[in-house]
């Protein structure tokens, strides 16, 4: 898989694989993943923001294990097509949703848009549960025994 594009427009550039800095991401991204369980019934629009954080983080983790890092610019962006590119077409709905979350975090943040339904938090933690899992299927054991 060539990632020839996004290094020549420095979207990422090439890292050796910091297995310490991998396993913290995907540790963190479990932790997200609770935190965003336990707000679901108090704030949902932080209960999506950090599911969305989770995925950036496992989708970061992932990045890492292929000798990647994300620059400052469009990090966010870069990550989800990033991860579009490296699972594959057969992943195709799962990232189309990512980056629909995506979207839906920047308006939060950067907007002020400040609804989210309980179906939409709930969704979101399920996509971010999916999107993890796989990412850790495709990383293997040597990760997944060390998360938290």
């Amino acid at each position: 898989m060539s990632y020839e594009r996004w290094l020549k427009d420095r979207l990422i550039k090439k890292q050796a694989p910091d297995h310490d800095q991998i396993t913290k991401q995907l540790s963190r991204a479990s932790k997200d993943l609770r935190t965003a369980e336990a707000l679901s019934s108090i704030d949902r629009i932080w209960s999506f923001t950090i599911a969305y954080h989770a995925m950036i983080r496992a989708g970061r983790a992932f990045m890492f294990a292929k000798g990647y890092l994300p620059t400052t610019f469009n990090p966010h962006k870069t990550i989800v097509e990033f991860t579009r590119e490296a699972l594959g077409a057969q992943y195709g709905d799962l990232i189309l949703r990512f980056d629909r979350m995506r979207r839906k975090r920047h308006d939060f943040i950067y907007e002020s848009a400040n609804h989210t339904t309980e179906r939409e938090a709930l969704a979101a933690i399920e996509t971010a549960q999916d999107l993890i899992r796989r990412i850790r299927e495709c990383l293997g054991d040597e990760y997944s025994k060390k998360l938290i």
